[in-house]
């Protein structure tokens, strides 16, 4: 269950993959210009977009107490500038995994929108104001790119590490390798 000296546990293996497959989820569901999820017609889209964000919000923080618990692999060998830029992309993937679902929740409720979930609303808890709601909701959709691309970046490092460096980086979190 907790990480060896070379590979994540599988409690953070599947925290890291569910959160993958979420956002991916999450981002297809919602649209380009993050106001035609607040129509009517798009109401079911809606509440399972952000029912997604709330999961992604509580696996990643359940996925950092693991991470306290469970440990992490031994590090591997590597250039300093590879490692800084490593933690860097980490910090800030867990920075985005957090502000995202923060920021849609806040612009939302400024906005005066409830958090819309599966078979019930969360109404808004803070007062409303509109303009900086709006601002915050597009904070939300420049993270939800960022995310991406971000992530993008890790992907490519991590089939770096495996095709080039063929190093065990990739086989560290990958499932049943």
């Amino acid at each position: 269950m907790c990480s060896s000296s070379s590979r994540y546990g599988a409690p953070v293996r599947l925290f890291h993959w569910l959160t993958v497959m979420l956002v991916l989820v999450a981002y297809s569901l919602s649209s380009g210009d993050g106001y035609s999820l607040y129509s009517a017609s798009a109401d079911g889209l809606r509440r399972i977009h952000e029912a997604i964000g709330v999961l992604v919000f509580g696996v990643v923080v359940l996925r950092l107490i693991w991470r306290l618990v469970g440990g992490a692999p031994a590090k591997q060998a590597m250039p300093r500038l590879m490692t800084l830029t490593a933690q860097l992309v980490h910090f800030a993937l867990y920075v985005l995994l957090i502000a995202i679902p923060t920021t849609a929740v806040l612009g939302t409720w400024l906005e005066g929108i409830p958090v819309t979930l599966p078979g019930f609303d969360i109404a808004p808890q803070i007062t409303q104001a509109r303009i900086l709601g709006h601002l915050i909701m597009e904070i939300h959709t420049a993270l939800g790119y960022a995310i991406l691309w971000v992530a993008c970046v890790h992907s490519a490092a991590a089939l770096f590490h495996y095709f080039y460096l063929r190093d065990e980086v990739l086989q560290s979190m990958i499932p049943g390798a």
